[in-house]
């Protein structure tokens, strides 16, 4: 736990009063000030490049601790006469850098940041300077060399050890330092208005009102354990009952969200199957709207596992062409077609796909629809070439799955597809890129481990057991909830998570 060494009874203690005070915020603030108190890491000046690798213009060195400042003095010269330690903070400083060890002296401006207005909370400084690798490392030598030689505690930063500080003083919850992350990933516009909405607090908020009410729920029953031998009922066991059945309702509210994980940031995986010259290749460059895969009037043009990415309303599509059913013998074909299998059985939706202009029937005698799995949807292709207006029904073995009529060199049924798609993945009951809060895996699952315990709690009252227990129970999950901002972590979970940043970050 967060809770560490003999300054552990004072942190619990503390967070203690914080609930007996019905206040959320003041335990979030109290155990990270005091984890940062008995964090020995946390003491040293952090220093990284923070902008991305390679050759630039511009590039910037982030530097975070009490010695950021102090150790810009070593080898800033600033265009005018002023002292670094006394100009106020949000500050942009021009002047040179200038190290007689390795020749540099190149123009660079300072943007200092005081303690607690940064991001850190920490003093920050930003050298914003030319973005040559070489002179990068060879500036960063220098930082580390001096700050040795005059004894400073200077390091290299670990991944994410810029946005772990911010969270540990208290700048962010748990749930926002994740949103960092999502931010920098996000590959759609999608993604980054579910990580912005986060960043803003919009999950900790969920689960902080949660949070708030089992803390009042807690209080009240833990104030009647404390009045038990007087003739006072502060709180019934049907009242009880009722503000836990809020609460379970809520978090099984939340559950119901689709993991950002799995629906936006790795993509569904789409395949595209049918025989060969349907039409699935010409598909993918309709949906994509550009031309990315071969398009051949030869039948098994495509003999192995294409894959391109389509968004749609925030969710990223993985579309895989796939090579089609044939008969042949021939080695290569074979082995194409063994691989297309493979992509099916791991397939999250399927698109079968039928040349409109032909038979469906024979198209579908070589096939067996029955055989697939996940999620499928016929697409009766090339509606264009058919020689009346009219529909013919469907064979009886597709009629239990969505059918669309699509042409793909007409656009026909193509903004119906990706509806239909969209319709696939949510259920129809959440907009990936409106404003319903997102949970990630780890969020999910301390919201699965929460909804047991209120649950159990729950039981607990059914069964008439005393408020002693009933409220041990609820303390737990009071516990669990707190894992999602932050409040009650372990090390191996923080290490988890603010390894996957970036150096710099």
């Amino acid at each position: 736990m967060r809770h560490r060494g003999n300054r552990s009874f004072h942190t619990v203690n503390t967070i203690k009063c914080a609930f007996l005070y019905n206040s959320v915020s003041s335990v979030i603030s109290v155990a990270n000030y005091l984890f940062s108190l008995m964090s020995p890491e946390i003491q040293d000046t952090i220093v990284a490049v923070s902008s991305p690798l390679g050759r630039s213009l511009h590039a910037i060195i982030k530097i975070s601790g009490h010695e950021a400042i102090p150790c810009m003095k070593d080898f800033f010269v600033p265009a005018s006469h002023i002292d670094l330690g006394e100009i106020p903070t949000y500050i942009s400083v021009a002047g040179r850098i200038h190290t007689k060890e390795d020749g540099i002296n190149i123009p660079a401006v300072l943007y200092i940041m005081k303690q607690p207005y940064s991001y850190t909370k920490e003093d920050v400084v930003e050298i914003h300077t030319l973005g040559s690798p070489t002179i990068l490392e060879m500036l960063l030598s220098s930082i580390l060399s001096k700050g040795i030689r005059a004894k400073r505690n200077i390091r290299l930063s670990q991944p994410g050890e810029f946005t772990k500080r911010a969270f540990l003083h208290g700048r962010i919850d748990l749930t926002q330092a994740e949103a960092t992350m999502r931010i920098i990933r996000a590959q759609t516009d999608g993604e980054l208005k579910v990580a912005v909405a986060q960043l803003a607090g919009d999950v900790s908020q969920q689960t902080k009102r949660i949070q708030d009410d089992a803390v009042s729920l807690c209080s009240y029953i833990e104030a009647a354990i404390d009045f038990s031998d007087q003739d006072i009922e502060l709180i019934s066991a049907e009242e009880i009952m009722h503000r836990l059945e809020g609460m379970k309702n809520n978090i099984s509210h939340l559950l119901i969200q689709p993991e950002i994980g799995k629906v936006s940031l790795e993509g569904i995986d789409t395949v595209l199957y049918g025989k060969p010259n349907v039409g699935k290749s010409s598909l993918i460059n309709a949906l994509l709207g550009k031309k990315r895969t071969l398009v051949s009037e030869i039948p098994g043009t495509t003999r192995d596992v294409v894959a391109d990415i389509l968004e749609i309303g925030g969710i990223r599509f993985k579309l895989m062409d796939t090579a089609g059913m044939d008969d042949t013998k021939e080695i290569v074909t074979s082995r194409a077609m063994e691989k297309t299998q493979s992509t099916l059985k791991k397939a999250q939706i399927i698109l079968l796909v039928f040349d409109g202009s032909v038979n469906i029937d024979v198209q579908l005698r070589e096939m067996k629809p029955d055989d697939l799995t996940g999620n499928v949807i016929v697409v009766i292709n090339k509606c264009d070439l058919r020689k009346n207006s009219s529909f013919p029904e469907s064979p009886a073995e597709l009629k239990k799955y969505p059918l669309m009529h699509t042409s793909a060199l007409t656009g026909e049924g193509l903004e119906r597809l990706k509806e239909t798609l969209i319709e696939t993945v949510l259920g129809g009951q959440v907009n990936l890129s409106g404003g319903a809060p997102i949970f990630n895996v780890r969020q999910k699952d301390v919201l699965q481990r929460s909804l047991q315990l209120i649950q159990q709690t729950m039981e607990s009252v059914k069964n008439n057991e005393s408020y002693e227990f009933i409220a041990l129970n609820l303390r737990t999950a009071i516990d669990a909830l707190g894992e999602i901002v932050g409040e009650v972590t372990t090390e191996d979970i923080l290490s988890k998570i603010f390894s996957e940043f970036c150096i710099g970050k």
